[in-house]
């Protein structure tokens, strides 16, 4: 037999549910409130943008005696203490996290904007009058068939600042991008890892070539300040995958250029040819200079070079010595380790530059 009832409710009817005291936050079941503020500004800016949240569950008990119900919220009680909040003018909104209304209380928002808030609708799964033993036997279920997360969606899942909208940012950006190229699945986008694509470029762009494994460590880093521009990172990043698209008009997908970590290495070298890539040096230390590719003929250069790469991996094992083969095996080995990046994107920057080999 159904034991719940699966129902929408605006903002606004749970803004009149805790004026009556009908709204219980607290049941002893729940979790105290451990949410961060750029966590509280996260979610509102996702309702003010119109994107789903997650459900609700409340369990609704009925006083016959006093015809009345009480709704205790058996899971999303940080969801609904934040809204709640929210509208009460507890917090603003973060500037960082929304373009117009940034840095803005609710009483600030336009009246419209104000409107459509309150408006918003929340799924909501009604438990009626069920015991507690049934509510801990429902959420050991509903447990029982949760996906473990990677490491991405447990960053994502506690990070909030200005980085980490960025590169989710333009990781949807590109969606169609990723699977057209061929660098990512729609299974993978789906386990958001074209978030984590698109932050391990970024890191490099603002810090240099870096491990994946850092990763972690400069979202921790951006939280407490990131201090770049977010638009002119954006507007870099969107210029040099179109520099990618002249040089490779016919796409990526058919190349070895669509692998990650040769993809990723490309990015970087194209990179560094358009802005020059921080704390990139040679095995001597020495600063490399960026190679122009501005010109058509620059760009037909650098094409014929990196079109050579297709015969190192066409190639019988044991042709090829010296830098090829290192390059071979750095497409192959360690790919994600931070010299073994920088030894790959300095051999195709040789390759834009020189337009072969040789």
């Amino acid at each position: 037999m159904k034991s719940f009832d699966s129902r929408t409710y605006s903002i606004n009817d749970f803004v009149e549910w805790d004026g009556q005291k009908q709204l219980v936050l607290n049941p002893h079941f729940q979790r105290r409130p451990v949410w961060s503020e750029k966590a509280k500004s996260y979610l509102i800016d996702t309702i003010i943008r119109g994107k789903p949240i997650p459900k609700v569950f409340i369990r609704q008990k009925l006083n016959v005696t006093t015809k009345t119900s009480a709704r205790e919220v058996v899971d999303g009680q940080q969801r609904l203490r934040t809204i709640l909040s929210y509208v009460k003018d507890g917090f603003p909104l973060a500037r960082g996290q929304h373009p117009e209304f940034g840095g803005l209380l609710f009483s600030q928002l336009p009246e419209y904007a104000q409107e459509q808030f309150l408006s918003f609708e929340i799924a909501v799964d009604l438990l009626i009058n069920l015991p507690d033993p049934e509510i801990l036997d429902i959420f050991a279920r509903l447990n029982s068939y949760a996906v473990v997360l990677n490491e991405q969606e447990k960053i994502n899942a506690s990070h909030f600042g200005q980085f980490k909208v960025l590169a989710d940012k333009i990781g949807f950006d590109f969606n169609e991008y990723w699977i057209r190229q061929k660098i990512l699945t729609s299974q993978q986008i789906l386990r958001m890892q074209e978030v984590s694509l698109v932050a391990d470029l970024l890191i490099a762009m603002i810090e240099g070539i870096k491990a994946k494994k850092a990763i972690k460590r400069y979202y921790i880093r951006y939280e407490k300040e990131f201090s770049s521009e977010s638009e002119h990172i954006e507007v870099a990043f969107r210029d040099v995958i179109g520099k990618i698209a002249l040089i490779f008009p016919e796409g990526l997908s058919d190349s070895i250029f669509h692998r990650i970590p040769i993809f990723y290495s490309l990015f970087t070298a194209v990179y560094h040819c358009m802005y020059r890539l921080p704390n990139f040096r040679d095995s001597q230390r020495a600063p490399i200079p960026p190679v122009s590719i501005e010109s058509a003929a620059e760009i037909e250069r650098a094409r014929n070079g990196l079109d050579t790469i297709v015969e190192l991996f066409d190639a019988a094992p044991g042709d090829f010595t010296g830098r090829e083969a290192q390059f071979i095996q750095d497409c192959r080995r360690a790919t994600t380790d931070e010299a073994v990046r920088e030894r790959r994107t300095l051999y195709l920057l040789n390759l834009i530059a020189n337009g072969s080999r040789d």
